[in-house]
C-alpha cells in the first residue's frame, strides 16, 4: 500500500510541474509590452529633460528636439520652450554632474588627467582644476585614528 500511495503522490506532482510548464510560456506570449508614451506628458517630462540636459552638443540636443517634434510627441512651442530651456541650462547642469562624478571617483589619476583635458580644451580654467582637486583631496583623504582617552576624577567630602 505505501508503494502505491508514493507512486500517486508522484504522479500527481509529475501532472503539476507538466502544467506549469506548458502554462506559463503560454500566459508570458500573451502579456504586450506597454506601449512608448506619444506624448511628454508631466509623468515623463522630468527624465527626457534631463536626458537632454546630459547631451553636450548643441546640434545633437536639438536634433532630438526636432525628432521628438516630427513624431508629434511634442509641439512647436514645447519644442521652442525646450530649445531655450537646454540653451539656457546645459553648461551649468552638465558641469556639475561632471563635478558630482568627479568626486566619487576614487582613483585621483583619472581625476587629474580628466580635469587636464578640460584645461587644455579650454572648458575650465587652471584655478578651477585646482579648486576641484583640492575638494577631492578633502573628500578622500582617510580621517586619521582618533585616540580616546579617560580622566577620572576623584572628589573628596570633607566633614
Amino acid at each position: 500500500m505505501t508503494k502505491k500511495k508514493w507512486l500517486i503522490i508522484g504522479l500527481v506532482v509529475v501532472a503539476l510541474i507538466a502544467v506549469l510548464v506548458v502554462s506559463v510560456p503560454v500566459m508570458a506570449a500573451d502579456a504586450s509590452p506597454p506601449a512608448p508614451p506619444t506624448q511628454i506628458t508631466p509623468a515623463n517630462k522630468p527624465g527626457a529633460i534631463i536626458r537632454l540636459l546630459l547631451i553636450q552638443d548643441h546640434t545633437t540636443a536639438f536634433g532630438y528636439v526636432e525628432q521628438a517634434e516630427a513624431a508629434g510627441k511634442i509641439t512647436s512651442d514645447q519644442a521652442i520652450e525646450i530649445e531655450q530651456f537646454w540653451t539656457l541650462h546645459h553648461a551649468q547642469f552638465a558641469w556639475n554632474f561632471v563635478l558630482r562624478r568627479l568626486l566619487r571617483t576614487q582613483n585621483e589619476s583619472n581625476v587629474k588627467t580628466y580635469l587636464d583635458k578640460a584645461v587644455t580644451n579650454g572648458k575650465i580654467t587652471l584655478d578651477q582644476e585646482n579648486k576641484v582637486l583640492a575638494i577631492w583631496e578633502a573628500i578622500h583623504t582617510p580621517v586619521p585614528a582618533t585616540t580616546t582617552t579617560s580622566t577620572t576624577t576623584t572628589t573628596t567630602n570633607a566633614p
